[in-house]
């Protein structure tokens, strides 16, 4: 579908809406009584829009969620949105990439990126396939002052509601129009570079259309300085609201351009210890030396150009517009539509090889003397000035091959759900009809690069030499050790059609009973470029000897399937302060486009079982919010790429924990919260062959995810609460990097510390200080070596967490 008809479908949504019958106001979501607020640290009486067929307290839901508030948001100060899924217990992110391209695991659910826990805004998502190469739901959205609140659903019942939600949701709620004008702005800087700027602004233009503008502008080298500005752009929100006699009308604009730097792995002298000149906290193989290359073109007949300076570039539109209307008391409506629309263009560097200096120049020296006989040997050479590089001078005596990842995505949205709730009297009953149509197109062109172990290295050539010294032919060209490792082409036309149901029903003031159910049909079509390999004619080099393009041919595909999602679950409240709740599901998941790309494995994990448990109390000095849980997921969608071909398996995984939020206020002056989680993630199956033959890794711990995971948050408030100081104590349990349980990620302790200061009742001041104690640990290793078998490579290669940091900022509100 063309953009100007995507956003003339839009558009229609528009009018419908506004020709909807007027009769009521609508309150923004989330908002309670400030006095139950006080008394209640968790939240259990807010009032909760995620998951919920009509807004409900916190107390009254029959399954888990963690909310945050707007003050909550801006006292953690989350970097990126991976950070605000973290804080839930259950839900084990890793956010060393950066702002974007990050990890979020729910309750030991094996695959990573956004896979089973997408992100919606206003509740539709922010990208439909949030799990996608190259398409990470955290590339299309920014955390910044326009977020009212967030609502973090875990567990099935989000499936029934969301699109391949298994693990559960995370609904970031914005900002709208309000009755009075409000407005915020915040200045912030930081020690690597780092400024920034946000604001909000909501007021009304009349008695019935109210406004909301706001967004941040961002430039930093990264919190990996790579000697140049890594992260610069920002994010930009408008909208409308126009006020029914019984509902409301938004209309809103949403536009991301901004600059990222992604990270990976890097090698270590051990996995608590970065290496001489390349801190373990601080450091970083990406380099000015890498920017500007020059590479074949898809085809082969030309150059192209990658820039790593461009980072991962997200340049995106969103519109919105929405519709919550009540027709009559029994009778109520919700139309919410969404176009996004633009480019992604991915560049970054990722870990692939490690060495010794002189074994890679042995292993090299045959293919150079097949060449050319006259080479005797091998050596090194300083791909942007020329000079030879001794081997002894290779930073720690290593040599690495980094992959340039050059993915260029051009994206296309549109999202519509609609969906009408009756209630009759102790009965609410939602039947909703969800659609989404995406398109997409890929082009990888991903390149190798030959370097060192050094922050911000050199980059490096090797030659032949013959007896005398004299170069005779080149291994690599321009630092480029390898073209077109991974060539790809794909367009895909995905559609998306669900009917689903939702049912509350009050037996009794005590007892709620829900049921939801999901029909979800998925169409896929597509086509695949078919390559070739030829001499590009360099006599120079051997570089460019074999070299994949892509040949002009193409391969259609086609895929359909439609699955059920069943839900049911229960809440029993014992008094105002004590509250327990159950829950069974049965989910599913589509896998991404990899399935079909690729001809590589299961496009459909479904036949997914989760069922959870808990308990809800609230007083003044003790909230708690314990649950258990239960998953088994017979059907994994596993792969990978290594050398650039994917890697699969046959697997089945179940895991089972508990689950505890826990906030305690003894008195005024001081409060403390606890977040953590314990469970027992194993495959129940998981054998395949490899390179090496026939794998069974049945019984071996989850990949990356740990067994426990916690988080102690004190404050004191101060001076009679002009002045808060917190802490973060988060500590991570131990986790292994690949499934046969060979390489260990140790587990690790993460301290934060951070302040705020009201100076006036309008103006504030606050720092934090993230990694206080610079803690070296662990998120990954070098999944390019293999996340099946791990390989003990010449040197470790890790990612780890961001040494200490701090900012500091400056809040004007009125």
């Amino acid at each position: 579908m063309k953009v100007s008809t995507r956003i003339a479908a839009l558009s229609t949504v528009a009018l419908a809406a506004m020709a909807a019958p007027a009769h009521a106001q609508t309150a923004q979501p989330a908002a309670t009584d400030e006095a139950t607020a006080a008394d209640d640290s968790l939240g259990l009486a807010e009032i909760i829009v995620t998951g919920a067929s009509s807004g409900r307290k916190k107390m009254e839901t029959s399954y888990a969620i963690t909310t945050l508030s707007s003050a909550e948001l801006q006292q953690r100060a989350p970097v990126s949105i991976s950070e605000v899924y973290a804080t839930a217990p259950g839900i084990f992110a890793e956010s060393s990439g950066g702002e974007i391209g990050n990890n979020v695991y729910s309750r030991g659910l094996p695959n990573d990126n956004f896979r089973y826990v997408p992100v919606l805004e206003d509740g539709l998502p922010v990208w439909e396939e949030g799990a996608g190469a190259f398409t990470n739901a955290d590339i299309f959205y920014r955390v910044d002052q326009t977020i009212q609140s967030a609502q973090i659903v875990r567990g099935g019942s989000a499936s029934i509601t969301a699109s391949n939600a298994p693990g559960g949701v995370l609904n970031v709620i914005t900002k709208k129009g309000t009755a009075d004008l409000q407005g915020l702005a915040k200045l912030e800087w930081g020690d690597y570079d780092h400024y920034r700027g946000d604001f909000s602004l909501t007021g009304p233009i009349n008695d019935k259309l109210r406004f909301n503008v706001g967004g941040f502008y961002r430039s930093n080298n990264g919190m990996r300085d790579p000697g140049f500005t890594g992260n610069r752009g920002g994010q930009f929100r408008a909208g409308l609201t126009y006020l029914l006699d019984d509902g409301e009308i938004y209309v809103g604009y949403r536009k991301l351009n901004d600059r990222n730097i992604f990270y990976t792995g890097i090698p270590l002298a051990s996995k608590s210890k970065g290496l001489p000149g390349l801190d373990a906290g601080d450091g970083t193989v990406v380099s000015p030396a890498f920017r500007n290359i020059a590479v074949p073109d898809l085809y082969g007949t030309g150059t192209t150009s990658i820039d790593l300076g461009n980072g991962v570039h997200t340049n995106t539109d969103t519109f919105t517009v929405t519709l919550d209307n009540k027709f009559n008391d029994w009778l109520s409506v919700s139309a919410k539509g969404r176009y996004t629309g633009g480019v992604v263009d991915f560049n970054a560097l990722f870990s692939d090889q490690v060495a010794g200096a002189q074994a890679f120049l042995d292993s090299s020296l045959s293919r150079l003397q097949a060449a050319n006989p006259a080479t005797v040997r091998a050596g090194y050479f300083n791909a942007n000035t020329g000079a030879a590089i001794p081997t002894a001078n290779i930073a720690n005596g290593l040599t690495l091959v980094q992959n340039i990842f050059s993915t260029y995505v051009d994206v296309d949205n549109l999202v519509g759900d609609l969906s009408f709730t009756a209630k009759t009297g102790s009965n609410t009953l939602t039947i909703g009809y969800y659609h989404s149509q995406f398109t997409q197109r890929q082009q990888w062109n991903w390149n190798n690069v030959l370097t060192e172990a050094a922050n911000q290295p050199r980059s490096i050539d090797v030659f032949g030499l013959d007896a005398a010294g004299n170069k005779t032919i080149g291994l690599t060209r321009n630092g480029i050790v390898g073209l077109h490792s991974n060539l790809q082409d794909f367009r895909d036309d995905v559609t998306i059609n669900a009917l689903y149901l939702t049912d509350s029903f009050e037996v009794s003031s005590a007892l709620r009973l829900d049921f939801g159910a999901r029909y979800h049909h998925v169409s896929k079509k597509g086509t695949i470029a078919q390559s070739k390999t030829v001499n590009l004619g360099d006599p120079s080099t051997v570089l460019d000897d074999a070299v994949t393009v892509l040949s002009g041919a193409i391969t259609p595909y086609k895929f359909k399937t439609g699955e059920w999602a069943f839900s049911a679950g229960l809440n029993y409240t014992f008094n105002p302060d004590l509250a327990a709740f159950a829950r069974y599901s049965r989910s599913f998941r589509v896998t991404p486009e990899f399935s079909q790309w690729f001809n590589c494995c299961n496009p459909v994990e479904d036949r997914i079982d989760l069922v959870e448990a808990g308990l809800k109390y609230s007083s003044r000095p003790v909230s708690a919010f314990v649950t258990v849980f239960y998953n088994n997921f017979p059907n994994i969608s596993f792969n990978n790429i290594v050398a650039g071909a994917p890697q699969t398996a046959t697997a089945a995984a179940r895991s089972y924990g508990v689950e505890l939020e826990l906030a305690l206020r003894p008195v005024e002056m001081f409060e403390v919260n606890f977040s953590g989680n314990l469970q027992s993630i194993k495959y129940t199956g998981f054998s395949g062959v490899d390179g090496n033959g026939p794998f069974d890794f049945s019984g071996n711990r989850i990949v990356r995810q740990p067994a426990m995971t916690f988080s102690i948050r004190p404050v004191l408030h101060l001076l009679d609460g002009k002045v808060d100081i917190y802490s973060n104590i988060m500590h991570t349990g131990k986790r292994f990097a690949d499934v046969s349980n060979r390489i260990d990620l140790p587990a690790f302790t993460e301290v934060s510390l951070g302040g705020r200061w009201n100076i006036a009742d309008n103006l504030s001041a606050e720092v934090i200080v993230t990694n206080l104690f610079d803690t070296v640990g662990l998120t990954e290793g070098n999944p390019r070596a293999g996340v099946i078998n791990g390989v003990n490579e010449t040197a470790f290669q890790g990612r780890p967490i961001f040494g200490r940091r701090v900012r500091a900022g400056v809040t004007f509100q009125f």
